[in-house]
């Protein structure tokens, strides 16, 4: 009988052991940018505002891994503020805020991807466009980097004015490639 409590009492330990807390967990706030009224850049009836949120959808949907926690602060379209968006994170502190956007221009030739990022950042931002391949790394004074206290990065996945970006942007393989590409960065 006693060498069954000591089995018993091990397994159980084993058990108890083999779960990952949410201290363990890694918390991912992705932004879906603009919302509501605020369509953000739009062209050819398609907006930034409809793309960046059903790109964060997709990347909530893929997430397969228990380790990693996703949380949208917005999951449909609405518009919050970017107040609302900074204190949000500071209440969960997150281990990474990603902000999607996507990006316009007078130059319908411009495309590409973009991130922008604190100087503290340029690392995590360096493994991110990794995934893009060749995409440019700035540093910006934005309200969301500059009031966040952890990591955070704004991500411009193309230019809306740019057709084959734009095209991209809006189909869904185009939105998949990107989903699956952001997922692989945060569960890496």
């Amino acid at each position: 009988m006693n060498k069954v409590f000591k089995l018993l009492s091990l397994l159980s330990l084993v058990v108890l052991f083999s779960f990952t807390t949410t201290k363990d967990k890694k918390i991912i706030i992705i932004d879906a940018g603009h919302g509501g009224k605020d369509l953000g850049a739009n062209r050819n009836g398609v907006s930034e505002k409809d793309v960046v949120l059903d790109i964060a959808k997709r990347i909530k949907a893929l997430n397969k891994n228990q380790e990693v926690e996703i949380i949208l602060t917005r999951d449909s379209d609405e518009l919050l503020s970017l107040l609302d968006r900074s204190d949000l994170g500071n209440k969960i502190k997150p281990t990474m805020v990603l902000s999607l956007h996507v990006n316009n221009s007078t130059n319908a030739d411009r495309s590409g991807n973009e991130i922008y990022t604190k100087t503290a950042h340029l690392d995590l931002a360096k493994k991110l466009a990794s995934k893009f391949g060749d995409c440019k790394i700035s540093e910006r004074d934005l309200h969301l980097l500059r009031n966040s206290e952890s990591p955070a990065m704004l991500l411009e996945l193309g230019y809306i004015s740019n057709e084959k970006d734009r095209n991209y942007l809006n189909s869904d393989e185009g939105k998949n490639e990107i989903a699956t590409k952001i997922l692989e960065f945060i569960t890496a």
